[in-house]
């Protein structure tokens, strides 16, 4: 991408599923667990967007399997929805879904943002560094970041081009969504890698 995906205060997100469950869920939509729906915001960033299914893949948590990226966009009625960390958590987490609208889910991701950032440039200026207190030095990272932005104010426009960055900020983050995806939401699918192909973007009607 290059860019955050959204648009009317809406983001697109990726579900990865397993290839041989992709066809039902072509037909079917994507089935919510016990825990809800798990997706990743999906950035465009091909490498970040995959990192989910190399971390499985690579780490020896799971069966190796390949994956397809199931690509929909999040509508209001799919909250209330977590926004947050995965690595470290287990089965037995509920992931507690806090955010009740589109515009705080945004304003999760932005801040997300906004808070790497800051202890970015809090580390290229060797400050912070004896802030133990989360809410000090998350004041002292947004007061970096309000200078930061008042010398170039596309400074986040530019870090959402930046992999590294990006890839730091969200890797081993996820939305927990509370209700399934019917079929007809899917927009496209993302092949895990160049073994399947260019991606195949979806029609109204599967088949097409």
């Amino acid at each position: 991408m290059a860019h955050i995906k959204k648009t009317d205060k809406t983001m697109l997100a990726v579900h990865w599923t397993p290839v041989d469950k992709t066809k039902n869920i072509l037909k079917n939509g994507i089935t919510k667990s016990k825990k809800g729906l798990y997706c990743f915001p999906l950035t465009g960033h091909k490498s970040l967007d995959k990192w989910w299914i190399y971390f499985f893949n690579q780490c020896g948590v799971r069966q190796r399997k390949k994956y397809n990226g199931v690509v929909f966009r999040i509508k209001q009625s799919d909250l209330p929805a977590y926004f947050g960390h995965w690595i470290g958590a287990t089965n037995r987490d509920n992931f507690k879904k806090e955010i009740t609208n589109l515009k705080e889910l945004g304003k999760e991701f932005k801040e997300t943002l906004i808070w790497r950032l800051g202890e970015e440039l809090a580390e290229k200026e060797n400050i912070g560094k004896d802030i133990f207190d989360y809410e000090k030095r998350t004041e002292l990272y947004l007061q970096l970041v309000e200078k930061e932005l008042e010398k170039n104010p596309s400074v986040l426009n530019e870090k959402l081009n930046d992999l590294d960055f990006m890839t730091y900020s969200l890797e081993d983050y996820q939305i927990v969504l509370s209700n399934s995806i019917s079929a007809n939401r899917i927009i496209k699918l993302i092949p895990q890698g160049d073994e399947f192909g260019r991606i195949t973007r979806l029609k109204k009607k599967y088949g097409t």
